[in-house]
């Protein structure tokens, strides 16, 4: 394999460069260089590289120059993963795109989504003409979809200009085992065909973290490494926001189950009670008219069947599951009293499997195990028999991929009732909107043994980068949870290249004295005029971050009118869409935008509009979390502090995170207040602070600190609206 030099590639982001002719106000960045050459050097050596990149450093173009520039020269493809849908539409929109004009020449870049993203045209036909799948509501979003489908370019959900029901898209959406592949009358036409044969074409694919690992643990299964999986065949990856690639791998690698997951699957064979549908009838009702008369009596025989035996068993193992959940519920809630009706979640451990209602639990969804594995059989026969009796492919597909599903049902439900330690952590909840909403999940203890396996052992080039991978300057805590300690020492290599904004004049940084920590009830009680009095100092032009929706919400709950008498206009997570909500607070310079986990990465808002940043309390995770709980355990047992260890790294890397919100660009500036008196009063504290931008502090009571920060928006010719009578929080 040849090499890339890496001088000759940085040049390029040199002042003088070729990034420099065509961007305008450019201004060379050490720390970029520095990292391209990392990365660069990490391709000709077959490295493993961890790369933190704080924001502004421009780490898109330090690592897609020398990946795109490798791809073009080695006829070698390389996948750039992510975890927002924001970052993988800069990266194809417009820095790839930059790095194409710069290098000159033919770069194919694809953006790849997963397969049930995509329209089928064959299943959408089907849904036209048979019209039985699902109730009559829904034929006209078929409609719809049919008109959108003769315009669309890529033919993907995104590309919808009206809401589809995930049942609805369900139906029409590519799925590999409905699939007809060469003998689809619509092949010439499949958006999914032609989005594959784009990827295999390319130099670049730039993927989610999701669809990563979903072609890692297909490559996993099968053994092969050589051969297209998910994602056509690769040897060097970047994995950029790599701060939640744990997270990410141990829910993909882990097993969910669902009241309605195992509903929508057995409505595709046979909807309950009276609802129009269904996959079975309509399949033996055209085999016994096309069968002719010399197959008229079978055709005749196999409806009797299906009637008598097969569409009961659908019902059998519906009421299976039904009966199941609502006894996993009722456990649920006698085994958890700390939350309120319907709000309940428990860990499975050995202790669970010795409660007197789990016997219960375990032998119904057994029973309910043992009714898809029989149905999945029964429909597979029936399969068989009808194959030469109907002309219709499509439907017999549809069947097959329920066979199928119904076979995974089957061993994900044992898996999950299973008491043997297998690495696993199992639990139970029971969500907020009433008994439909029940989940039974497994994950994986440890992502690092799989990680190693299926990541950094197959690949040549891995890249994990980051503004958020360090805790006190150091990635041990990091490389050791994503099993980058596992490789051999010198094929790895740790990069760590500071900001090149002015933190200390861009940024100040509010620390109250006088607040009472987040484990007194005093503090739920004073945090919303502390946030009002923070909001105000601003003049709105915030983003606040909590770790609790039910904090939040009661905090939003109680501010939200005195802050839209203030001219603030109130936005909060939950009332609209994620970008819905990201586009109103951009675009209003006056609004306040609540939020919760999602909104601590991935908010990019520049100027004016995200001046103050709000973190109510230090986030750390949920010590009940069943993870968290299982991986405290963990390491306890490994003869080290779970808070130390785990809890503080992890809540280090999330504060990280929520600072980074702030400053975007050089000429962003303002305030990070930060409500949570621990960071003063407890001596972990100053691991928070050390691992922060060095911003300038503001120290004093709230009202002290909100003085200041009036003085510091007036400072920059951006005052706050009048100043108001302020309420003492303690």
């Amino acid at each position: 394999m040849g090499r890339i030099d890496p001088e000759q590639i940085a040049a390029m982001i040199r002042n003088g460069g070729k990034v420099s002719e065509r961007l305008a106000g450019f201004e060379e960045r050490p720390g970029q260089v520095q990292m391209l050459m990392a990365v660069a050097e990490a391709f000709n050596r077959d490295q493993v590289l961890v790369a933190e990149a704080g924001t502004g450093v421009g780490k898109s173009l330090a690592y897609g120059l020398p990946a795109c520039v490798w791809a073009r020269s080695s006829k070698e493809r390389v996948v750039v993963s992510s975890a927002t849908i924001n970052l993988q539409e800069q990266l194809v929109y417009k820095d790839l795109p930059l790095i194409r004009d710069v290098l000159g020449g033919d770069l194919s870049v694809v953006l790849v989504k997963g397969r049930g993203n995509y329209l089928c045209r064959r299943r959408l036909a089907d849904r036209l003409r048979q019209q039985t799948l699902v109730s009559s509501e829904f034929d006209e979003v078929f409609q719809d979809i049919s008109a959108w489908a003769h315009e669309t370019k890529d033919g993907t959900k995104s590309d919808l200009p009206f809401a589809v029901p995930a049942e609805t898209w369900g139906l029409v959406c590519s799925d590999a085992d409905a699939c007809l592949g060469r003998a689809c009358p619509q092949r010439e036409g499949c958006f999914f065909a032609a989005a594959r044969k784009a990827a295999e074409q390319a130099h670049v694919l730039v993927v989610n973290h999701h669809l990563l690992f979903a072609d890692l643990a297909l490559r996993r299964a099968k053994a092969d490494w050589k051969r297209q999986a998910v994602l056509p065949a690769f040897t060097r990856v970047i994995i950029d926001e790599a701060h939640v690639v744990e997270d990410s791998a141990g829910s993909f690698f882990g097993v969910r189950l669902t009241r309605m997951g195992v509903q929508r699957i057995l409505s595709r064979l046979q909807p309950s009670g009276k609802n129009k549908g269904g996959l079975l009838r309509p399949l033996v009702q055209e085999a016994q008219t096309l069968g002719g008369a010399p197959a008229g009596g079978r055709a005749d025989l196999l409806a009797a069947e299906t009637e008598g035996s097969v569409i009961p068993r659908v019902e059998r193992t519906r009421d299976a599951y039904r009966r199941a959940f609502d006894i996993l519920l009722g456990f649920i809630k006698e085994q958890d009293t700390t939350r309120g009706p319907g709000d309940a979640r428990i860990r499975l451990t050995s202790e669970t499997y010795a409660q007197p209602g789990w016997t219960a639990v375990r032998e119904g969804f057994v029973q309910a195990a043992d009714c898809a594995s029989g149905l999945s059989k029964e429909v597979g026969r029936l399969l068989e028999r009808l194959v030469d009796l109907t002309e219709d492919q499509g439907r017999l597909a549809e069947v097959r991929a329920c066979v199928s599903r119904a076979g995974e049902l089957a061993a994900q439900t044992v898996h999950l009732v299973s008491e043997e330690p297998d690495g696993s952590v199992r639990w139970a909840a029971a969500g907020r909107k009433g008994k439909q909403r029940i989940n039974f999940q497994s994950a994986p203890l440890d992502v690092s043994g799989l990680m190693n396996e299926t990541l950094y052992e197959p690949m040549a080039t891995v890249v994990h980068t980051s503004a958020t991978l360090s805790v006190g300057g150091s990635f041990d805590f990091l490389a050791r949870r994503i099993g980058v300690l596992q490789q051999p020492s010198e094929r790895v290599r740790t990069l760590l290249v500071d900001s090149p904004f002015d933190f200390e004049e861009q940024v100040r940084l509010g620390l109250p004295a006088d607040l009472p920590p987040p484990d007194q009830p005093r503090f739920a009680q004073v945090l919303p005029e502390a946030v009002f009095q923070v909001v105000s100092a601003s003049g709105g032009r915030a983003l606040v971050l909590f770790t609790s929706w039910g904090l939040m919400t009661r905090v939003y709950d109680l501010i939200r009118d005195r802050l839209a008498e203030m001219g603030f206009q109130p936005l909060c997570q939950g009332e609209m869409p994620r970008d819905r909500l990201l586009h109103i607070f951009r675009d209003d310079e006056s609004s306040v935008l609540f939020g919760t986990d999602s909104f601590w990465q991935g908010v990019d808002v520049t100027g004016p509009s995200l001046s103050n940043v709000v973190i109510t309390r230090l986030p750390f995770d949920v010590p009940d979390d069943p993870i968290v709980q299982a991986r405290m355990e963990a390491v306890e047992l490994d003869g080290h502090s779970a808070f130390f260890e785990f809890m503080l790294p992890r809540a280090v890397l999330k504060l990280k995170q929520g600072f980074g919100r702030l400053v975007r660009s050089t000429s962003d500036w303002g305030v990070v207040v930060l409500l949570d008196s621990r960071l003063r009063s407890r001596s972990y504290g100053k691991k928070f602070i050390k691992s922060l931008p060095p911003a300038t502090a503001l120290t004093g009571t709230l009202e002290e600190i909100c003085d200041q920060l009036a003085d510091f928006f007036t400072q920059r010719g951006s005052p706050p609206p009048e100043r108001i009578t302020r309420v003492d929080p303690s």
